[in-house]
Order: C-alpha cells, then structure tokens, then sequence
C-alpha cells in the first residue's frame, strides 16, 4: 500500500510538470543544501554551518547542520549520521571521488581522510539527496570540496599557514599549503600534523584509548584556460598509534595514499553544454591491535587485525540545459587478517579476496516553470560482491569453527543484482519570502561486504560499536527505502526559517537479529557473547523534524540556531533502531565590531530513551555545553583565535559516542565514553 501511495504522488508530481507553461528563465532549486564553510579570514556571514580548524575530524562539522549528527568511535573516527541513518547509508564524497574505508571496522571512516585545512566547504543535501549526488543515498549525501590549485594572469604565489593547540589533551596542529599560479598552471602543496594525547573528562578522569597522531600530505596541479580545465592530484595520509575507545581494537596505523584526475570542457555546439570527468585510485593499509594502548590484556587474547583495501572510482557526467546524464561507479576489494603476536599458530582469514564492485548509469532532469522547479532522477546500479575461501587456525580443534568455515566455503558467494533510486524533489514559491519544498524517493542499498562476508562470529561490523558479536548473511535483500520529505523556506534580509518534516519506511532493513545457527552460538559463548547476532532483513520506520533559523537583531549581532529530532523503530518487534541521536537544538550568538567578532553557543541534547533492547543499548542523560570562540583581525592577513570548549566544565556522556570498551582506563568497560572536560583553545592563521 505504501508503494502505490507513493508511485502514485510520483506520478501526480509528473502531471504536474507536464502540464505547466513554457519553462522560464528562473535559476530556482528543487535541491535544498546546507553548506558547511571552512573557516576563512573574514568576518562570519553565519554562525549556521562553519567548520572548526582545531579539531582533528571533519566529521565534527555536521554538527552545526540540521538533521546530521556524528558516531564517535574516537577522535579521529567519526562516522557521518543523517536523520538516523549512518554509515555505509549515505554517501560521501571528496571533490567528486568514491572514498572507501580500509578497516572493517570504520577505523579509517571516509571524511577522516581530509585534511581539515584543506577544505573549502561540505556539502549536505538537505532532505531527500537527488539521484546525481552518489550511488548509495539511502541515508543521503555529503560532499567535500577540496581546495584546488588556482591559475594567475602573472606568476604569483599565495598560501595559508595555521597552527593550534588544545590544552585539555596537549593537542597541537601545524598545517600549510602553498600556490603558485602561472596564466594557465596552477600548482598546491599542502601539509598537516596533528597529535593529541588522551584527554580527562570533567571530573579529572582519564579516557584512555583517546589520544591521536596524524600527518597529511599532497599535491594538486591543474591546468585551466577558457573552455579546458585538467587537474591531478596524490593525496597521502598517515595515522599512528591513536585510540577508538568505542571498538574492540585502536588504530597501531593507517597509511593511504589516493591518486586522482580529473577534468571538464565547455562546449560550443548545439548537443552538449559540458562533460565532466573523473578517475580515481587508493590503496590503504591498516593495522589494529587490542593490546599496545589496553591494558589487562592476556597474551592469549592479543589480537593484530592487518586490513587491506584498494579502490578504483569513475564519473563521467553530461550536461545539457536541464538535463544531465552520468556514469559513475568504484571497484574495491578487501582482505583482512587477524593474527596474535604471542602465537604464531594463531591465524583468521576475517575477510580473504572479497570484492565490493558497484556500477551505475543516472539521469536527471531538473525544468523550472514559472513559481515551480522539479528535479527528477532516476539512477540504476550494478551492485557486484564476491569473496574467496576462508581459514582459521582454531578449525583443527573446534568444530564449529570448522562447520562455519567449511559452510561458507561451500556456499555461493558470487553477487550480481541490480538496484535503482528514483527521486523527485520540488519547490515552489509562493513568494519572494516563502518557498514550499515537497520531495519524494523510492530508494535501493545493497549490503556492504562486511553484512554479507563476515563469516565467524565478530565485532567487524563497519563501526557499529554495539559490542555484540555478528555473524553475515550472504543473501541478504537490498534495503528498500520510501521516502517524504516536506518543508517550508520563508527568508528575509533579517530573519529566515526553515523546517522540514520526514518520513520514510524501510523494506529489508538490515539489522542484526538473533542468531540461530548452533555452530555461531557456540562459537560466540566461547568468545564471551551467547547472545549473538546475524545480520538479517527486516522492515523499519524512521521520522522525524529538523529546523534551522536566524535572526539579525542589530547590525552587529546575529541569533541563529537549529533544532533536530529523529524516531527510528523496528516494525518486526516492538523496538528502537540503535545508534539514534537524541532530540537536540544548538543556539549562537554572535556579535561582530570593527576588526573581532565572538561566539557564544549552546548546544542542548535531550535524554536518550527510545534505545534498542536487542542491541544492549544504554539510556543516555541529557545535556546541556557551552562553548564560546573570539576572532581577533590583527590584520586583514592575519586572525588570532582563542576559545572555551565546554565552558561549564559539564561532565557528560554523549550518546552517539558509544560506551567504553578500552581496558584499562579509568572508566569502566561497558561505562558511557565521557567527553572532555573543560577545553581552552588558542590558533592562528596567517594566510600570504
């Protein structure tokens, strides 16, 4: 009943466009965003959406947009979430390219791949994400724009030049990049270092497994005249011995390096109005252990996990008026291997050989008709899977670990099924002030390797941090999204508004459900879990609201704030999705006079109660931080910030940050990971 009811506002939608007048001049949007702006060296239009230089993780500035939140399975190891849906559910992109995870577990998370200095905004779609913007949508889009290398009429040299430090963790950041523009040569270098140590909640309690190294590196040269433009770039990055307190294991290190070209040409014909293009290749290896940074820790249960991942990406995209064809697509393939230093005998293949292939064909169609603007999509994918056999040294003395290895050696796990997305999205206004925004999506995901692949029973589950051990499903149902998303946009020079009401109910959701497999049951009581879980389809709802707003009371003072609330439940069983954020709003007030300005914020979360049972949940207390930053202009080169995270010195748990799992620390395991305690920071940027 739910697909007609949609198919059929689809189709009155259709009707619609095709019964309105010529189409006008009008550059109105039926694709709302929320743009994340890199902090620049000038006066803030907006206290809205701004990214934070200090902080290591780019993941950190979706909290400043409706709707998005982050899970926090370390410093370093934020995993983006949208109206409650998160991981491998939304789709991420770095200036156009596929970014793929090495670690099975999300150690490595797509956006942890950024230099902070080096972006120059995020993207979120706001609301139901057009076809265009990723393969895997399910959960929405979120797009990094890169700072790209920039051509001159002379030879002329520019660059930035920041530095930071934290003194709740002893964190300190050094990062710069350099320029050289020529009349059609550009060329950008970039480095970065970051270190923090592990830091102390608020009653003087040390979180281990917090602490961080990283250091990025890399080029971009382009060149760029009237109707041409060609760049490539080599991208490297390098993490060491830095904690996820919320997984099984920390990072011992990641080493990735990611080479990438692309290009566009304006045409003059009739036929097309640009192509566009891009290719792209990583390789990355990762090693974890959960031993170097925990303590307590027998010898026989050290575990070293060494994580693998290659991954070619494409696009290629066609334009033509109101139209745009593309194909996009990425090959990864994976290995994982888990060993004990203190026995060599101890070996398991986690993942051997498997391959995680998808391709896709989209086109989009986006006319404006007087007050009206429609973006249609439609987008097929080719979601191609495999793996190779599996081994374990435990098989020779444990049964049931050799009936799973041999079962899944046995099985089929070849994979080739298509998938679509077919999404509509609407504006109307019906003033200069007022804007009505109406979408609606029938959206596909396939699973994700570790979903279908993880053949003993484990915690590699794409960071899902619930503690509980999963065994994989190789016939999993894509899932199967139905989606609205309804919102009102009224805007003046000095107040603005914008609230969105969703919905959406979900087909073979994936979720973990009761194992019922003896050989997992044992196999999983032996590791210390009896109650093991398998990753299964079942049917979802999640809803919700979220609102963004601001208001200019004087000319130098702005109010500005957003508010965000999501339900998600299980339609099998009378539960809760895991891993839900909680009713939360975040307020600014900013003030700007001649050469400062300064921010006062407060971010307010509400009580988490609406958990999940089958997943061992904890409810979360709500909470109230304040945090405040000032931006001194000694020069119109030069800013000198200084600023107070959590200035009440408030000790709470934030419920997207997991619970403990480090042995060791002065929290307990299964303890709610407590977040710092009151944080004096200081950073300069200086900009040639």
């Amino acid at each position: 009943m739910k697909i007609n009811y949609l198919s059929y506002a689809i189709a009155s939608s259709l009707a619609l466009i095709s019964l309105q007048s010529a189409a006008s001049d009008s550059t109105t949007s039926a694709i709302e965003v929320i743009t994340v702006k890199a902090p620049k060296l000038t006066h803030s239009e907006t206290t809205l959406a701004e990214g934070n230089l200090v902080m290591p993780d780019v993941a950190d500035w979706l909290q400043t947009v409706p709707g998005a939140n982050i899970n926090k399975n370390g410093p370093v190891t934020g995993i983006a979430q949208y109206r409650g849906m998160f991981g491998d559910r939304i789709a991420k992109s770095i200036s156009g390219h596929q970014i793929i995870s090495a670690g099975p577990n999300a150690m490595d998370a797509p956006l942890t791949y950024i230099n902070p200095m080096m972006v120059d905004s995020v993207v979120v779609y706001r609301g139901i994400a057009p076809a265009s913007s990723g393969i895997d949508t399910i959960g929405g889009a979120i797009e990094v724009n890169l700072k790209q290398a920039t051509t001159s009429d002379k030879l002329a040299f520019s660059g930035d030049l920041s530095t930071s430090f934290n003194d709740f963790n002893n964190a300190s950041t050094l990062a710069g990049n350099i320029n050289i523009a020529t009349k059609n040569i550009g060329l950008l270098a970039y480095t970065s270092d970051q270190q923090g140590d592990d830091y102390q909640d608020a009653n003087g309690k040390t979180v281990k497994s917090t602490r961080y190294d990283k250091q990025q590196h890399g080029l971009d040269l382009r060149y760029d005249n009237d109707r041409l433009m060609l760049g490539t770039s080599w991208h490297k990055s390098q993490t060491a011995d830095s904690g996820t307190p919320a997984l099984p294991m920390d990072i011992d290190y990641i080493d990735s390096q990611r080479f990438n070209t692309d290009g566009s040409w304006q045409s003059d014909n009739d036929t097309i109005d640009t192509i566009e293009w891009q290719l792209g290749y990583q390789d990355a290896t990762h090693g974890m252990d959960n031993f170097s940074q925990r303590k307590n820790m027998m010898d026989s249960m050290h575990r070293y996990n060494t994580a693998t991942a290659t991954t070619f990406d494409y696009k290629v995209k066609l334009t033509r008026d109101q139209w745009q064809l593309g194909l996009e697509g990425f090959d990864s393939k994976h290995d994982s291997t888990i060993t004990n230093p203190t026995n060599d005998m101890f070996k398991i293949d986690n993942f051997n050989q498997v391959k995680d292939a998808r391709h896709s064909i989209f086109v989009q169609w986006a006319p404006t008709y007087d007050q009206h603007s429609h973006t249609l999509g439609l987008r097929i994918k080719q979601n191609i899977a495999n793996a190779g056999t599996v081994k374990s040294s435990m098989a020779m003395s444990n049964a049931n670990i050799k009936a799973l290895q041999d079962a899944f050696n046995g099985a089929d796990r070849s994979i080739n099924k298509l998938t679509y997305d077919l999404t509509l999205n609407n504006q109307y206004e019906v003033s200069s002030l007022l804007s009505f925004n109406y979408a609606f999506a029938i959206k596909q995901r396939a699973p994700s390797y570790q979903e279908r692949y993880l053949w003993l029973p484990m915690q590699a589950t794409g960071g899902l941090a619930d503690g509980k051990t999963y065994v994989g499903n190789i016939n999993l149902a894509p899932e199967t999204a139905h989606q609205v998303d309804l919102g009102l946009s009224y805007d003046t020079p000095k107040f603005s508004i914008a609230p969105h009401i969703y919905y959406q109910q979900v087909s073979d959701y994936i979720q973990g459900t009761p194992a019922t497999d003896m050989a997992v049951k044992m196999v999983a009581t032996m590791m210390g879990d009896p109650t093991p879980l398998q990753f299964n389809n079942i049917d979802a709802t999640l809803y919700g609201a979220d609102i963004n707003w601001h208001y200019q009371l004087t000319d130098n003072v702005k109010l500005s704030g957003i508010a965000s609330y999501v339900r998600g439940k299980r339609d099998d069983i009378n539960d809760n999705l895991y891993r839900i954020m909680p009713l939360n709003a975040r307020v600014n007030l900013h003030y700007q006079q001649d050469n400062w300005q300064t921010n006062l914020s407060l971010h307010a979360y509400n009580k988490q109660t609406d958990v999940s049972k089958l997943n061992d949940e904890k409810v979360s207390a709500g909470y109230t931080v304040v945090d405040w930053q000032v931006d001194y202009f000694v020069m119109p080169n030069l800013v000198v910030r200084a600023g107070i995270n959590n200035l009440l010195n408030k000790q709470y748990s934030a419920h997207l940050a997991g619970i403990n799992r480090a042995q060791g620390s002065e929290l307990n395991v299964g303890q709610g990971i407590t977040a710092s305690e009151r944080n004096i920071v200081v950073a300069l940027d200086y900009q040639f």
